[in-house]
């Protein structure tokens, strides 16, 4: 392997001192280099070195290497028992067996999803040795979008080569969403792929399930421990230390096999009251040793040298400038390969000697120690590193120091230019992090980052911090300009639909303002779209679709000169609902497949759980209710605690009916617990209504006429006086117009329920999904009047206005009466003839053949010829043992270690085979031909 290469291994001969200096962003220059984001950072890909000495795990190495069913290794300990070097150590085993291999080191930074993919999507690029991307391929099968862990898990289903992902400091990562993420992964690995995780806890990745499957095993710390034997042979590897075999038992003794307190005891032997002390009493804890140790260490080393230790101390990495910066040192580069070369706890995190990092047991113990030489050493140290950081463009390592250093205006300042990049970015719960651990004053004073950090918290749902941020900007408004972030007029439009959920004064603001069609870049792009998407909002909603459309290209020329993915996300989704609500429900699942595409698939927050959400909305009225179920698996927790109200509303619907239409009750009143759970806590007493108006349509469903009606007189009225010809996206999908017209249906108050038919469809005009539900509830009136043939006419509008978008559930979810009405429209087009009036064509044929289909009739139609048009794959029959035992697509992927979109290729490809058009099909085509028994 080349010199260059961040996979070195050996390194026998560490480099000399070099001159060639760390250059500013050495780590992101490094890695556009490599075709990577230049958010990631290059160090954490490296591999850990192999330094003389080092003992052979060899009872660990058979352990992992001799047990081919073992997918996943969990490596767990506290600090200093050797995770890391174990963990090299089974890496090099692999390589020298032709695996192909990738290192990560985790960090605090990485629970911020964002940083995280762009870090994964580097190693699987170093993995197969070329650039990786989650959005370079997609299933072709369907309306499912491929998160990372489907896009990770079909790259490595499609490797030869064996291969294996090393995973160090995991106990970094605390996200649930990266957590439920691993334990999609882990639970679905290939067999010819393993994952080795190093953490001083045992992380939450579903371990328990994976060891009883037999995948999955655990090093613990008394496994990690120094055997005596590995301590001779440690002793023996160090002859100049000529240590007798008594001093080697009181060693082994004393540390127990702790692998730091190993290293300590060589580099303190040379002290001869260390070897002395061995002869005592054994009195120490790890703790007290490793103090007692390190002393001794620290005492052996030169004065300079230990300033530069206590010095260097409290830098998170190392490089020869930034050491030189705070110890005042010229030959820092030097020291730092000198102290790599002794083993002295400090280990080099690139190959070209450039950055460096103490292990995290021997910087604690020398930060200890500088502190106590007082809080001003501390001080000095951490505002020269801050200093540097920033004249350097490191602004996450600035913030770092001044805080620690109490420099709460620098600190400031370099998150408020730090923050627009990292709002843009969708980097949210980083600035968030950091926003947090300022004082509040040194924010107020800066208008620039209150604006920003508002944008990040209402975005993330924080209210509680988010109000003492909007009070601030009140007074501001109408002042400052766009361009340096003082206006804070379109982040106050912001937070009134999305704190307050008033989308009049939203949209009457960002009108007001009269800046939404300059032409800027930067952060001021993110702020203009966002504006736009809170435009097209409002347009949707009084019904101008056009109106909305050019709030939305407007919104896309934004994203495109610097707005971020973030606004684009949004943009997606206001633009799917705006087709669906217009009729257009297969445009509107066509963008959505498009954007998913193109969407970051781990971005399961903010805005890619707005897509999400409606995405799953279209996916329910298209009754494509596996792709949804898919959907709601990975996005219902995101999507209830980051997006905007209508978009929480139509998800979580979709999501209980489809519980509802699958046989789950229990699982469809849970969901609409947690909708009513999110309105009061918010507090949205919209939401709220939108799920006790469901509560209703599910009561008059079942029968409980009494009940409904004691549901909904509890209900609190509308506020919608204020803007009567509004409709938000959350009273299409259910709301009081639909529900007491169903209860003046129920209560067989025909003129009541006319009138207020009527009276829904006069608020607004070309609506067609509203005219859809209104007339399929005027079709149920007329049957409940008797009157057959105008019941038939309503219908056939119906019918018209759903054809072009194939709606279904729309219809369906009225109920048996409609069923009823189908089938007998369905049996009149067959006769040539329809009540009513009207002639019957082919486009109403297949329409109501695909609504009956879909609610479960039989049509009595046999496949083609009963002869399959091609031989199934031995896959694909195992596939249909699975369908007639009623396994879901998640179940087959996991069972077969695929992705779910790798089944829905399967299942197409059965399905065409056999002529069907769905499972239950499928599987009476397949008893027919004698498939399955």
């Amino acid at each position: 392997m080349p010199p260059s290469s961040p996979h070195r291994q050996l390194r026998s001969h560490p480099l000399e001192a070099t001159t060639d200096w760390p250059t500013p962003l050495a780590d992101e220059l490094a890695s556009t280099e490599r075709g990577f984001p230049s958010d990631v950072r290059m160090h954490k890909l490296f591999t850990p070195p192999v330094y003389p000495g080092a003992v052979p795990r060899q009872a660990i190495l058979d352990r992992v290497l001799q047990d081919d069913s073992l997918r996943v290794t969990v490596l767990q300990g506290p600090a200093g028992h050797g995770k890391s070097t174990t963990l090299q150590q089974i890496k090099t085993a692999h390589e020298a067996r032709g695996w192909r291999t990738a290192w990560l080191t985790l960090d605090d930074a990485d629970n911020d999803p964002r940083r995280f993919e762009s870090h994964l999507v580097a190693v699987m690029s170093l993995l197969h040795g070329r650039a990786a991307s989650p959005g370079a391929s997609r299933s072709g099968t369907g309306d499912a979008p491929r998160d990372l862990a489907d896009w990770m898990l079909d790259t490595l289903s499609g490797r030869i080569t064996p291969a294996s992902i090393f995973i160090d400091e995991f106990q970094a990562l605390r996200n649930e969403a990266l957590l439920r993420f691993f334990r999609s992964v882990l639970a679905r690995l290939p067999a010819n792929v393993h994952v080795f995780i190093g953490s001083r806890t045992l992380p939450e990745i579903g371990l328990a399930t994976l060891m009883v499957n037999r995948v999955a095993s655990v090093v613990r710390a008394d496994d990690l421990r120094f055997t005596p034997g590995e301590v001779t042979q440690f002793f023996a590897d160090s002859a100049s230390l000529q240590v007798s075999a008594g001093e080697v038992d009181a060693i082994y003794r004393r540390t127990e096999g702790w692998p730091a307190g190993v290293q300590l005891f060589r580099l303190a032997l040379v002290s001869p009251e260390v070897r002395m002390a061995l002869d005592g009493a054994d009195d120490h804890g790890p703790r007290e040793l490793a103090e007692y140790l390190a002393d001794n260490v620290m005492s052996l080393q030169s004065p300079r040298m230990q300033e530069f230790l206590l010095k260097t101390s409290l830098l998170q990495r190392l490089s020869a400038p930034l050491c030189t910066a705070v110890t005042g040192f010229e030959d820092a580069q030097e020291l730092l390969v000198r102290l790599e070369r002794s083993g002295l706890f400090l280990r080099a995190l690139d190959s070209d000697n450039r950055w460096f990092r103490y292990h995290g047991l021997f910087s604690t113990y020398l930060a200890e120690t500088l502190q106590r030489n007082g809080p001003e050493a501390l001080r000095q140290v951490h505002k020269k590193a801050a200093q540097w950081c920033l004249a350097h463009e490191l602004p996450e390592e600035a913030i770092h120091h001044a805080l620690c250093c109490r420099n709460f205006p620098l600190a400031a300042s370099t998150l408020t230019d730090w923050s627009s990049q990292l709002v843009a970015g969708a980097e949210l719960i980083t600035l968030e992090r950091w926003h947090d651990r300022l004082p509040f004053h040194e924010v107020a004073q800066r208008p620039a980052l209150v604006i920003r950090a508002a944008y990040a918290l209402m975005f993330l749902r924080r209210r509680p911090k988010l109000r003492p941020l909007l009070e601030l900007m009140a007074p501001q408004a109408g002042g400052g300009d766009i361009v340096p972030t003082t206006n804070p007029d379109l982040c106050r439009a912001m937070s009134f639909l999305l704190v307050d959920d008033d989308m009049a004064a939203a949209a009457d603001t960002v009108e007001q303002a009269g800046v939404v069609q300059r032409e800027l870049e930067g952060f001021p792009a993110f702020e203009l779209g966002a504006a736009a998407n809170v435009l097209a909002l409002g347009k949707v909603a009084s019904g101008d679709f056009e109106g909305a459309r050019q709030a939305l290209a407007l919104a896309r020329a934004h994203l495109g000169r610097g707005g971020g993915s973030f606004v684009g996300g949004y943009t997606a989704a206001i633009t799917g609902s705006n087709l669906l609500v217009q009729g257009r429900l297969q445009e509107a699942l066509a963008h959505l497949r498009d954007e998913n595409a193109q969407e970051a698939p781990l971005d399961t927050s903010v805005a890619g759980a707005a897509l999400a959400a409606c995405h799953m909305f279209a996916l329910y009225e298209a009754n494509d209710l596996a792709t949804l179920e898919s959907l709601a698996h990975r996005f219902q927790r995101e999507i209830s605690e980051s997006v905007t109200l209508d978009f929480i509303a139509a998800a979580h619907i979709a999501i209980s009916r489809m519980h509802e239409a699958r046989g789950r009750s229990d699982e469809a009143v849970a969901v609409l617990d947690e909708l009513e759970r999110i309105g009061h806590t918010s507090p949205w007493q919209r939401l709220v209504a939108v799920s006790e108006w469901e509560r209703v349509r599910r009561a008059l469903a079942g029968g409980e006429i009494e009940r409904a009606v004691a549901l909904a007189t509890r209900i609190a009225p509308d506020s919608r006086d204020d803007a009567p010809h509004w409709i938000h996206l959350a009273e299409d999908v259910e709301g009081s117009g639909y529900g007491w017209i169903r209860l003046a249906i129920a209560r067989h108050d025909h003129a009541d329920a006319a009138q207020r038919i009527a009276r829904e469809r006069a608020r607004q005009t070309g609506r067609v999904y509203r005219d859809i539900k209104l007339s399929v509830l005027e079709t149920l009136l007329q049957q409940r009047m008797g009157a057959r043939n105008a019941a038939h006419r309503c219908l056939r509008k119906a019918l018209q206005l759903g054809r072009r978008g194939r709606y279904v559930r729309c219809l369906l979810d009225e109920g048996d009466g409609v069923i009823e009405l189908l089938r007998e429209a369905y049996q009149n087009l067959l006769r040539g003839h329809e009540p009513g009036g009207g002639t019957g064509t082919d486009p109403d044929r297949d329409y109501i053949e695909l609504l009956l289909e879909a609610s479960g009739t039989d049509l009595g139609r046999q496949a083609a010829g009963n002869a399959l048009t091609e031989a199934l794959s031995e896959r694909e029959k195992e596939m249909l043992r699975f369908l007639l035992d009623g396994t879901t697509n998640r179940e087959i992927a996991g069972r077969l270690f695929v992705s779910e979109n790798t089944v829905k290729f399967h299942l197409k490809n059965i399905y065409s085979k056999l002529g069907v058009g769905n499972r239950l099909q499928a599987i009476n085509t397949a008893r027919a031909l004698r498939l399955i028994d």
